[in-house]
This record gives C-alpha cells, structure tokens and sequence, in this order.
C-alpha cells in the first residue's frame, strides 16, 4: 500500500514544482516587462550612429533609424519660412552648419532620445563622431537661441554657456550687436512684413520703447510687447531681478521681431541681461558684487 500511495503522490509534487517554475518565469517576464517600460518613460535611450538623410532646418533632421524627423533638444533655430513664427535671419546659415558639420562623419550622427514632441518627433542631443553635440554648436555660433523645457533639459549648463559664448565672440545672430542703429518700436509696429520684402518680421533690432506695463516675465509698450518664457528665466534671470524696475523707464531690446496676437511687434528674450540694453541701471533690487559682475561681463564690448 505505501508503494502504491508513493507512485500516486509523485506525479502532484511534479504539477506543484511544475506549478512554482511558471509562476517564476511569470515574475521574471512581469518584471523586464515592467523594467522595458519605466525606461521607455524616463525617456532616456542612447542609440548608436545612424545616418542623416534630411536636413529640414536648424533645428529639425531626419535619420534613417526612425520613421519621424528629430527636433534638437534645448535651441531654438530661425525659421527657414513663415509659419506660427515668421522665417528669421541666420535660418539658412543654421541649416547649412548642420550639413558641413557632418560632412566628416559621413553623415553619421548619435542620438541621445528623450521621448517626442507634440508634434510626434523624436526628440533628441544629437552628437556627431567625434563627440560634438550639434544641439550647442549651433548656439555657440550665433544659429540658434536657448529654448528648453523642463522634461528634457540634461544639459542646462552647456546651452547657458554657449549662449554666452556666442554672444562674447559676436557670432551669428549677435554679430551686428554693436552695430545696428536703434529703430523706434511704433516704426517697427507700422511695418509687419517679412523682412525678406523689406519690413520687419525675423528680423534682428535694436528697439527702443517706453514701457507702460510689466508682469513677472514680461514688459510691453504702445507697440511692443516683451516676453521671457519660465524656462529661460529660470536658467538666466539672476536674483534680484524685477521687470517690475523697468516700469515708465525707456529701454532698448535686442532680439527677433515677431507678430503678437495683439497686432503688436513682440520679442521673446532668452537672457534679459544681454538683450536689455543697460538694464544693471535700474532693475536689481540691491547693488551687490555677484549681480553688477553677472551684467557688466557680457555688456561690455
């Protein structure tokens, strides 16, 4: 009888031993299945070289390894034609650096992806072979201006800095800084068109205003309306500053001309103390070393 009940018993123990692998196999598919997808959301994937195969503009490419274009995280190119912004100074110049900055890797660049816009294109730190990230060569040169976004900002420092590196050497969109007579802003208002036909969309001026009004990211006049989105505040607005300061005060902007929904001209600022013409004059709320240093280092020339 106890032969009998062994060889009975034998085959449970194997459905239950049986039973105990599945159940493991199923935790361990669960958890790479659930691993696959934290690092699908985090957005941070680093693929290997892949070929270039469009420039669309300064700001926009299209590779071989993926079905939609790629946006390059963290800058802002002039627009190549008139669209929700108008077509800008410098867009064919940030296009072609782009095609002769990869003329040596064969077209090859790396991708550093950080999910995708709402646009459906993949965003990305596009890096060419020898090591170049082309999302701040870009704005080391003058080609492009800081635009980030909280989500996919990894490299804050690097944009700040080239930024100001373009600024200090006059490259690019800062390279008529000097020189560029002050145009009123009703002058500019009157004269919305493209600047290709002659008027003053996309294009880079000095404009003096009054300002009749102010938040806490922007100022504005009878003509104009001044802008700084949070994310470049965040990144450039030292402590102590208050457009607050700038109310009933004339002051000169430096910037691309853009249309506002008012019908009035607007400037998007990414760093008030390079595009504000001396504005250490009267908007820090003390006088201290760290904030007198911070705007006088890139306004002197």
């Amino acid at each position: 009888m106890q032969l009998t009940l062994l060889k009975a018993e034998a085959p449970n123990k194997l459905r239950e031993g049986d039973k105990t692998k599945h159940v493991r196999h199923i935790v361990r598919v669960s958890f790479f299945i659930a691993l696959f997808v934290v690092l699908s959301l985090c957005g941070c994937k680093t693929d290997g070289l892949t070929t270039v195969t469009e420039v669309i503009d300064g700001d926009t490419i299209v590779v071989e390894s993926l079905e939609a274009g790629v946006r390059l995280i963290g800058i802002d190119a002039p627009e190549l034609r008139d669209g929700s912004k108008p077509a800008g100074q410098y867009a064919q110049e940030a296009r072609l650096f782009i095609l002769e900055s990869l003329k040596n890797g064969n077209s090859k660049v790396k991708l550093e992806l950080h999910g995708k816009d709402s646009y459906g294109r993949n965003l990305a730190y596009v890096f060419t072979p020898d090591g170049k990230m082309l999302n701040t060569e870009l704005l080391r040169n003058g080609l492009a201006r800081p635009l980030t976004y909280e989500e996919t900002s990894h490299y804050n420092d690097k944009i700040v800095s080239a930024y100001h590196e373009a600024f200090k050497n006059r490259k690019g969109i800062f390279s008529s800084y000097n020189t560029l007579k002050t145009v009123e802003a009703s002058k500019i208002k009157d004269n919305l068109k493209p600047y290709s036909q002659g008027g003053f969309l996309g294009k880079i001026v000095w404009v003096e205003f009054l300002v009749t009004d102010t938040s806490r990211l922007s100022i504005s006049g009878k003509d104009i309306i001044v802008k700084i989105r949070q994310e470049e505040a965040d990144l450039f607005m030292p402590e102590g500053f208050d457009f607050n300061k700038l109310y009933r005060k004339t002051v000169r902007v430096y910037g691309e001309v853009w249309e506002d929904s008012s019908g009035k001209a607007s400037i998007l600022l990414r760093d008030p103390a390079i595009e504000i013409g001396n504005i250490s004059d009267f908007v820090y709320q003390r006088s201290n070393i760290a904030d007198i240093v911070y705007a006088t280092q890139f306004l002197s020339f």
